[in-house]
C-alpha cells in the first residue's frame, strides 16, 4: 500500500503546484510580475516532475510477502542455449533465448517507509540475463540479456536508483542470484521483505542445483 500512498501524495502535490503556477502567472500585479512569473514556472516544473514520477510508480506492483512474481521454464535447444518462458504475476507470457550455464532476473524495487504502510517493496521486472561459467566463453558473447521494462515515455528510475529519496523512499535493485539453466527446469522467483529468492519447482531444476 505504501507506493499507492506515495502516488497519491505526488498527484496532490502536482495539483497544488498547478494551482499555484496558474495563479502566479495570471496575476495582474505588475510590481511582482517577474517574481511571480518565476514562481509560476518553478511550480509548473515541480508539478511536471511530480506527475511524471507518479505515473512511473503506477507501473510498479505490490504483492504479499513471499508471493511469486515470476515463473521461468527452460528448454535446451542446443548445447548451452535455452529457450526461456517467463510468466509474470498477471500470467502474461514472454519468450527469450539465453546462452550459457546460469540465468539471473533483475527487478526494480521501491520501498516506502513503514509510516506509510510500505514495509514490503513494490516491484517492476527489469532484466533477464544469462552467463557462462567459462570466462573465455563469456567474453565471446556480445549480448545475453533482455530488457523487461518495455517502452517508457520518461524513465525516472536513474534519478532515484540506489538512493534514499526525501528520507522515506528507497529505490534499489533486487536480484535473484544466478541459478543453473537445465532442460525442462522450472523456477519461481518470490519477493520478500529483504529481497528476492529463486526456488526450484520441479525435479529437473532441483537436480541442476544439486550438481551446481
Amino acid at each position: 500500500m505504501g507506493v499507492y500512498v506515495l502516488i497519491a501524495i505526488l498527484a496532490l502535490l502536482a495539483l497544488i503546484l498547478l494551482y499555484v503556477s496558474g495563479k502566479a502567472l495570471i496575476s495582474r500585479n505588475w510590481f511582482m510580475k517577474w517574481l511571480r512569473g518565476t514562481l509560476g514556472f518553478l511550480a509548473i516544473f515541480g508539478m511536471s516532475i511530480s506527475a511524471v514520477v507518479a505515473f512511473n510508480l503506477l507501473h510498479y506492483k505490490v504483492v504479499d510477502d513471499g508471493q511469486v512474481i515470476a515463473t521461468l521454464r527452460f528448454v535446451e535447444v542446443a548445447p548451452q542455449e535455452f529457450d526461456v518462458e517467463l510468466v509474470g504475476r498477471e500470467k502474461n507470457k514472454q519468450f527469450y533465448q539465453l546462452q550459457g550455464d546460469q540465468w539471473q532476473l533483475d527487478v526494480r524495487l521501491i520501498k516506502v517507509s513503514a509510516w506509510f504502510d510500505g514495509d514490503l517493496p513494490a516491484y517492476k521486472l527489469d532484466r533477464i540475463s544469462g552467463r557462462f561459467l567459462s570466462l573465455e566463453q563469456e567474453n565471446q558473447v556480445t549480448e545475453n540479456a533482455y530488457d523487461l521494462l518495455g517502452s517508457q515515455f520518461v524513465d525516472t528510475w536513474p534519478w532515484f536508483a540506489n538512493k534514499k529519496w526525501l528520507g522515506f523512499v528507497q529505490a534499489k535493485y533486487g536480484t535473484a542470484t544466478y541459478m543453473p539453466m537445465a532442460n525442462g527446469a522450472i523456477y519461481q522467483v518470490r519477493l520478500f521483505h529483504d529481497g528476492l529468492d529463486a526456488q526450484p519447482v520441479n525435479e529437473q531444476a532441483k537436480q541442476a542445483l544439486n550438481g551446481w
